[in-house]
């Protein structure tokens, strides 16, 4: 091909404002003043680039330049088809996003050949067609710009690509044609639905079709910058919220999630190569490879149909990998699974799993531009091997071994989420970034499905239950159930399923929707099994008076696995039916049979797959099987389903339970029996060829001490075998806390009975029958036997006043130790250093409730003359002291006796409590003291950073009165009290001191002006805690001797501070006592956690933690710490928003001398807490 030389850009200025006089505009406030680039080709490489890439396509690059070539030659061999027609009536008679999609690979190949003058001729031909039509607009829907945005997207592209080699005359046509069609791009922006809306697949798709055409245009008019502004901004809102997504997921699904993702990388590498913003580094980008990892199937062919899905990818995604590896993982992981798919996936465009026709090529070029050779394909670390893995805010749970050498291998998927997701959902019931995000109204989910509590289930490689895919948004064509009759449904009368049914697409808008969505509860791996659940009542119309819809799972093997469906109502409520449905797209269930177990089948060559169910009054109700049925269309393609239709009547009682077995080839079902049913839980006993499994399943979900009663641990669920191993989800069994262990408290111990009420009856009937019949045989019993039977009913009597007085809590005004067996979680650390961001893992949890002490409703009494130093303080304080401190040793035993009560409660004087709790119950109350200071969450500028206020608190304890209390004293001197905490709580007691690197400490202290420094007022509490020392701890040997150092150095700068010398000494010293302090308790009861893991690793540091204090970690306290630490959207007031950047803050504020002396000071407990010293480097 001939290279022509470009005419000069001033004249094509000239003759477009001539052409477009509305183009003079006046861009003010724009900070995009110029292009970095400002000859073609520059969207994504420039013309010095072009004999590397013509390199790399003969060489490393070879596989993708082959998949180019192919496409080129296919679209050769057939003009006809691939060629846009010449008439409008023709190109806009169909849907046309192909044309578009296909010139990009085209123009690619046109770079990478220079030689192949067909396919060039062919290229230009192409672009004249286009060009030459008046619209690209599909006539069936002329409000749609998402065609006519791929056809931009392409047409400049192959524009920018083919530059040097068009004829001026072509240059002039073709760009005259992205100018008019941008400029329209710009005017719809401002005028269509797509234009409010974020974070939706056609959104993306517009806005970077305008940041093409802007760009492009921009090289020759720069008004256009005004253009690339408002794609720009758009874009960079879409960041800001996908930063808010903390799994990498998108709500879409995984095909509309690809399509979504095409133009998210790609507006990141335009946006970082031509306005030098860097989205590299930001959360989301990082976590978007497991969104691909973990949602595909073994196989590597299909992948989790979440929402209206195909059975893959829509675009790409090998594209998209290449760029997370070379931009950012760089850890082979993106390369290696982009050629996984590439190996296994349907080349055949016509089989149900291959690429549609007009989205086969649409990324090949920026594959090509992006792959990078040099990292070599790696696996990650888990693949071969069984595992978990959940998307905290999709609300999706995947199980499989993702290993392609795994022919039998199984697929297990649950959901059960937020609308749109956690963090988009939190966004608008929260009002964040209310100058753009206008509620729902900026948002479009409406390719989700009324599916929460949907599972997939594939055992040994064999489609068993498979999602509903593209469909119409009806809940029956879901894994879920429907209620009759309800006074709400809008459809199949008189039934009703999940808010938002009905339509073609999901009506999210609707005022019923707006608390729509599952609550995922719990997803565990444990010993091979997995276990997941999710509460979905706020899914159903408030109409239908249901209080829970509680579904768990438990995958007991890979052929194995056992759901149990918790339904609890109102006594008012209307609802007398229930039916659950099964689905397989591709093949038929047949009727099955065993003993009175209905059930049915799907025969494969391992043998047939099985279901039976029973209801817990032992009943198994035949199904009904719909034939394949084609009258659910979509707007995608026709669907065929197959389904199974379990209808059961709802008993009188208010709680209805069913309980589900799937089996794989490998298995085959014994006897199912539900041998336990309380209102707390119940238990299932499941017997197979393989064994017989006792699954003890608590269904009051969110009240952890119901769970202790009935599972004997705070968890969800019990597996026991028959061998008697139990396997626990959700808790540590070396954490678990031996009931005869509860009461070994170092207080005086009241009379304490641990009895069921049924056996409470029991004894007070025996010791009532034993006096009735004493009495009416008194003439007949011989004298021994009744003094044998007189001893008998004196010690029952005995028994039955202490569980009476048990009951009353009348027996003894000794303090009472507290009589659960639920772990007590205690957090110290030292004011200042950032330790309150592990509320994030608390806050909201309905097992827990985190108290600040002191704050305006947890405030420290006094004792006597004694005061609680806020700063610290240098005395130990061991289990000889409860009596020295009564009203703090009370105070203690009220916040973990009934945190509820004690906040709740109207009474304000402690001591006088104190006096009277021998008067009062065994747990008695104490006033909360509110305060007027106003802690609402922060509002700066747009974004509104969160906060968990007092009255977050009180309505949490409100709400979950069984929450057990998690208490962080703030103040450096409780860590030096941990003994005597111990001597309180027992082996209940769970505790975490929060350390902070010294040098970042000291930073928080100094920096804006001494200002945290002035608030602790550290010179006068230090000088008060000494003094404090010397009378209440050195006479009875209770002084700590690590801070005698911190003493010598206020001595030496009595006539002048070095601040950050006199922190270091406090920090040192207060680190050296608490650890020692620390190393004298048993390992199961204390715990160091460092704030730099709960930004750096807040995943692994909340699984540590849930795992130390022994209560289940549910997926949505991920969720909190991740959002807290990497989504910018909470601060303190001393360091500002926390992120992972500013745990490094103090090396700019901080002198060379001020690290040196710090690391001096403090380098040898900075050496045993792994702090590296940066000063001996």
């Amino acid at each position: 091909m001939r290279a022509i030389t470009a005419p000069h850009c001033t004249l094509i200025c000239v003759i477009f404002m001539i052409a477009h006089p509305s183009l003079y505009v006046t861009a003010t406030d724009i900070h995009l003043t110029d292009l970095k680039y400002t000859t073609h080709p520059m969207l994504f490489f420039n013309s010095s680039d072009i004999a590397t890439l013509q390199e790399k396509a003969r060489s490393s690059h070879q596989k993708i330049a082959k998949l180019l070539q192919d496409a080129t030659v296919t679209m050769i061999s057939k003009p006809q088809y691939y060629l846009p027609a010449l008439d409008y009536e023709t190109f806009g008679g169909k849907w046309n996003e192909m044309y578009g999609n296909n010139l990009g690979a085209l123009a690619m190949y046109c770079v990478l050949f220079p030689e192949d003058d067909e396919a060039f001729l062919f290229a230009v031909e192409y672009m004249d067609r286009l060009a030459a039509l008046p619209k690209w607009q599909v006539i069936s829907t002329p409000n749609d710009e998402v065609p006519v945005a791929h056809t931009l997207t392409g047409f400049t592209t192959a524009f920018d690509f083919l530059y040097p080699v068009l004829d001026p005359k072509r240059r002039m046509i073709y760009l005259r044609k992205i100018l008019q069609v941008t400029k329209e791009f710009y005017f719809y922006a401002k005028r269509r639905s797509w234009g409010s809306f974020y974070l939706q697949n056609h959104v993306a798709t517009n806005y970077l079709a305008l940041m093409h055409g802007s760009l492009v245009v921009a090289v020759h008019y720069r008004p256009a910058l005004f253009w690339l502004k408002e794609a720009v901004k758009k874009f960079e809102r879409t960041m800001t919220l996908l930063n808010h997504i903390v799994d990498g997921s998108l709500d879409e699904g995984v095909p509309y999630g690809s399509y979504t993702s095409r133009s998210v990388t790609q507006y990141i590498y335009l946006v970082r190569r031509h306005i030098d913003i860097d989205h590299t580094k930001d959360f989301w980008i990082r976590q978007h490879f497991w969104y691909y990892y973990n949602t595909v199937m073994s196989n590597v062919q299909r992948t989790v149909g979440i929402g209206d899905s195909n059975n893959n990818w829509f675009y790409g995604p090998e594209s998209q990998l290449v760029f997370l590896d070379n931009y950012v993982l760089r850890n082979g992981y993106g390369n290696w699974l982009a050629n996984e798919i590439r190996k296994q996936r349907t080349k055949n465009t016509s089989e149900k799993l291959g690429p549609a026709q007009h989205q086969l090529w649409s990324t090949l070029h920026t594959e090509f531009v992006w792959f990078n050779d040099a990292i070599p394909n790696k696996a990650p670390s888990k693949y071969g091997q069984q595992d978990i893995h959940v998307f905290n805010d999709w609300g999706v749970v995947t199980f499989s071994t993702k290993s392609t050498n795994v022919r039998n291998d199984t697929f297990f998927a649950f959901k059960s989420g937020k609308l749109h997701g956690r963090a988009v959902f939190d966004v608008v019931q929260r009002g964040m970034y209310s100058s753009w995000v206008k509620g729902w109204r900026s948002f479009n989910p409406g390719h989700e499905h009324p599916d929460q509590n949907m599972f997939v289930f594939a055992p040994s490689g064999h489609l068993f239950i498979t999602d509903g895919l593209y469909a119409p948004k009806f809940t029956y064509l879901n894994n879920v159930l429907t209620f009759s009759p309800s006074p709400t449904s809008r459809c199949f009368q008189p039934w009703e399923g999940q808010l938002g049914e009905c339509d073609k697409y999901l009506r999210w808008t609707d005022p019923s929707t707006k608390r729509y969505g599952g609550e995922l509860i719990g997803a565990i791996l444990e010993n091979g099994m997995v276990f997941t659940s999710g509460e979905v009542v706020e899914a159903y119309s408030s109409a239908m008076k249901l209080e829970s819809v509680y579904r768990s799972l438990v995958l007991i093997n890979p052929d194995i696995l056992v759901i149990l469906d918790h339904l609890k109502s109102k006594s008012t409520s209307p609802i007398t039916h229930f039916s659950a449905f099964f689905h397989n797209l591709g093949t038929s269930f047949e009727q099955d049979k065993y003993k009175k177990f209905s059930g049915v089948k799907i025969p494969t060559s391992d043998g047939p797959m099985q279901m039976f169910w029973l209801n817990d009054r032992g009943e198994s109700p035949k199904a009904e099987l719909p034939k394949k049925s084609r009258d659910h269309t979509s707007n995608y393609q026709a669907r065929e389903t197959n389904y199974v239709n379990i209808t059961m009547k709802m008993s009188s009682k208010t709680i209805n339970r069913v309980a589900y077995v799937l089996l794989g080839p490998s298995a085959t079902l014994k006897d199912i029996r539900f041998v336990d049913r309380r209102g707390t839980g119940t238990t299932l006993l499941v017997t197979t060829n393989q064994e017989s499994y006792n699954v003890a399943i608590a269904t009051t979900h969110s009240n952890p001490v119901s769970r202790q009663s009935y599972l004997g641990n705070p968890g969800f669920a019990n597996v026991k075998l028959t061998n008697g191993t139990v396997i626990h989800f959700g808790v540590n069994s070396s954490q678990l806390i031996p009931y005869e262990d509860v009461n070994k408290s170092v207080t005086t111990a009241r009379l304490s009975f641990s009895i069921t009420p049924y056996f409470q009856c029991m004894f007070v009937l025996l010791w009532f029958a034993l006096i009735v019949y004493r009495i009416k045989n008194k003439n007949r019993l011989r004298k021994s036997r009744r003094r044998v039977l007189l001893l008998i009913n004196v010690c029952l009597t005995v028994f039955v006043i202490a569980i009476i007085g048990t009951s009353h809590g009348i027996l003894t005004c000794e303090s009472s130790p507290l009589t659960n067996a639920l772990p007590s979680v205690v957090i110290t650390s030292l004011p200042g250093s950032g330790a309150e961001l592990i509320g994030w893992l608390f806050y909201y949890n309905p097992d827990l409730a985190y108290a600040e002490a002191p704050s305006y409703v947890v405030e420290v009494p006094r004792d006597g003359n004694f005061q609680m130093n806020p700063l610290a303080d240098a005395c130990y304080w061991t289990e000889e002291d409860l009596q020295e401190y009564p009203i703090l040793t009370s105070w203690v035993e009220a916040l973990f006796a009934d945190l509820s009560t004690m906040l709740l409660s109207k009474k304000r004087n402690w001591e006088t409590n104190f006096k009277k709790r021998c008067l009062q119950s065994e747990t008695f109350n104490v006033r909360h003291l509110l305060q007027t200071e106003d802690d609402s969450p922060d509002v700066s500028g747009d974004i509104l950073f969160k906060a968990f206020t007092q009255d977050d608190l009180l309505n949490h304890v409100k709400e979950h009165p069984g929450a057990q209390t998690v208490l962080h004293l703030t103040s450096g001197s409780w860590g030096l009290k941990l003994h005597w905490l111990y001597g309180i709580l027992g082996h209940n007691m769970r505790a975490i001191h929060v350390i902070r690197d010294p040098r970042a400490w000291v930073a928080n202290f100094l920096r804006n002006g001494h200002n945290l420094y002035q608030e602790f007022a550290v010179q006068q509490e230090l000088s008060v805690m000494f003094k404090q020392s010397n009378r209440t701890c050195v006479p009875r040997g209770r002084y700590a001797k690590e801070y005698n150092p911190l003493w010598i150095e206020l001595r030496k700068q009595s006539r002048g501070v070095q601040l950050h010398l006199q922190l270091a000494h406090l920090w040192e010293a207060n680190t050296h006592a608490v650890l020692t302090n620390l190393m004298t308790l048993p390992a199961t009861n204390a715990r160091i956690v460092r704030y730099e893991d709960l930004v750096m690793d807040s995943q692994g540091s909340a699984e540590v933690v849930y795992d130390f204090i022994g209560y289940p970690l549910r997926p949505a306290m991920i969720h909190q710490l991740l959002q807290a630490t990497h989504s910018g959207v909470y601060r303190t007031s001393y360091e500002g928003v926390i992120s992972e950047e500013t745990l490094t803050v103090w090396q700019q504020e901080l002198t060379d001398e001020q690290i040196k002396d710090i690391e001096t000071v403090c380098g040898e407990l900075m050496d045993k807490l792994k702090y590296k010293k940066i000063m001996d480097s």
